[in-house]
């Protein structure tokens, strides 16, 4: 099979190495020639432009930054949807809102191609191993093709449903991620501020129903270890935060938390936070109440 892959950041840079250690076929097209340059030293092919990525590829992947780039690289002059050929499957793995998807459903189904949305789960750090989840959108059809080629690049698979389904399902994970962000940031800063041994405290919230996978794994290898280098951009954290709360509004279904949340990003980036990972929150909270930044 020979695969297509758009779109070489964090993320994908390393799903698409995950497939050349499965000695599988991809052709690869980015913005940034480093990143293609690092990867065809690895064994992929380098197109000269999303065409040439797509015009032998028996299935294609984009993994990119928001809904603009995708529907500019899938529908867009040069794009992904011109240059499939017959029988192709093209398969979004960004995390865009509902509108975009749909549409990308609606114009490739048009077409005649198959469209499927499998937008990724986990950390980064998670990526790096292989060790992704995806919770793809796709009609069940064409499962035999899509998951054994999702499985060289992770290790969980969730069939959501038909195309649309697996964006849905981001939007709602992300959600509870980043109020996680919020939610910690503030424990932790109210710990530090009631004069409480912050490492101490740490253990007891990562054992009781208090815990969540953000606070367990991710915030002791950032931010509490000094390390704020984006795993998770919170420039991108309020982009996919922002498409929870218009999803909310778009179904008037209150959100609260997540309005507030958003709110809250809005105001880090505005203090200086981007380019940062989204645990900087605690930082950024820490230095709003006056508080010792965080360490263990």
């Amino acid at each position: 099979m020979n695969i297509g892959f758009i779109g070489l950041g964090r993320m994908g840079f390393s799903l698409v190495r995950s497939l050349l250690k499965h000695q599988q076929r991809v052709t690869v097209f980015d913005l940034d020639g480093q990143a293609m340059r690092k990867l065809a030293a690895e064994g992929a092919i380098a197109a000269e432009d999303v065409a040439g990525a797509c015009r032998d590829a028996d299935l294609v992947f984009t993994m990119l930054p928001g809904p603009r780039q995708v529907a500019q690289v899938a529908l867009g002059d040069g794009g992904v949807l011109r240059n499939l050929k017959p029988g192709a499957i093209y398969i979004d793995m960004s995390t865009v809102d509902v509108e975009t998807v749909d549409r990308l459903n609606a114009e490739f189904s048009k077409a005649g191609f198959a469209f499927g949305d499998a937008p990724v789960g986990r950390l980064a750090m998670h990526a790096d191993r292989g060790e992704s989840l995806f919770m793809l959108g796709i009609d069940a059809a064409h499962l035999p093709v899509v998951e054994p080629v999702l499985y060289r690049m992770g290790t969980t698979i969730h069939h959501c449903g038909n195309a649309g389904s697996g964006t849905r399902t981001k939007i709602i994970n992300n959600m509870m991620v980043l109020c996680y962000c919020q939610i910690n940031s503030e424990a932790l800063v109210l710990a530090k501020s009631l004069g409480l041994d912050v490492a101490k405290t740490f253990d007891v919230l990562v054992n009781t129903t208090a815990s969540n996978g953000q606070l367990k794994e991710k915030w002791p290898k950032k931010v509490l270890a000094g390390d704020l280098t984006p795993g998770f951009d919170i420039v991108l954290g309020y982009k996919d935060i922002s498409l929870a709360a218009s999803a909310g509004a778009a179904t008037q279904v209150a959100l609260p938390v997540c309005d507030t949340a958003k709110n809250v990003f809005r105001m880090a980036l505005a203090a200086g936070k981007a380019g940062q990972d989204t645990s900087c929150l605690t930082d950024y909270w820490a230095e709003a109440n006056g508080v010792e930044k965080i360490r263990l």
